[in-house]
Order: structure tokens, then sequence, then C-alpha cells
């Protein structure tokens, strides 16, 4: 995991397509609203995951739905589609087994 995955608190989940983060105080953009921009991180990466290759996002679309308070949060990554230079993936994160976020990102695969 890179560095600022590791700075932000995430850590690998029960499988490989999968992360966790235990939210800190700084992950919240108001009191018990964890920000919209940590959401879309543990989705990313959880997505990226699944690729299977070092990637970079070229496109992302999140879906914020239900609020994220402080606590565990799950990401699982689940790969749609993977080309020569792109692929598309999907991330959903969850919080006591509530989906709070789902993206769908297009990632250039790099070298």
């Amino acid at each position: 995991m890179a560095y600022f995955n590791q700075a932000l608190g995430l850590r690998p989940g029960e499988d490989d397509h999968s992360v966790v983060l235990d939210t800190k105080p700084e992950h919240q953009v108001a009191p018990d609203v964890i920000h919209f921009a940590v959401l879309t991180t543990v989705a990313e990466v959880s997505a990226a995951q699944t690729v299977g290759a070092s990637v970079v996002p070229a496109n992302l679309t999140i879906h914020l739905l239900d609020r994220a308070r402080p606590g565990r949060l799950v990401g699982r990554g689940r790969l749609v589609r993977k080309g020569g230079r792109l692929a598309v993936a999907e991330g959903d994160v969850r919080q006591d087994g509530r989906l709070v976020a789902k993206a769908t990102i297009t990632f250039a695969i790099l070298g």
C-alpha cells in the first residue's frame, strides 16, 4: 500500500480486494460526519487492488449513499473489465453493514 494510504490509516482487509479504515477525528468534516474524500479513497484503493497491476485513476464517479460516522469503514473492490491500457473497477464502502458509498473508477494501467 502506498505512503498516502498508510498515513490515512488504511490497512489490508480480510482478502486481497478489501481494505479497512478505523476513522480518526481528523477524518471528520463536521461532528459525527466522515469527509467524502476519505470515503472516496477507501473505495478507490479497494477497487485498484482488483486490477492486478500498478494503476492511477483516470476517471472516478462516487455516489454518497448514507452518512458515514466515526468508526470502522470497510472497502471492497470488484473488477468490471481490464484491457491493455485501461481498467474499470468498482469500490463499495460499508459501515456496520450499511452501504455508505459506491464508486466506479476507470484506471490507467502503468507500465
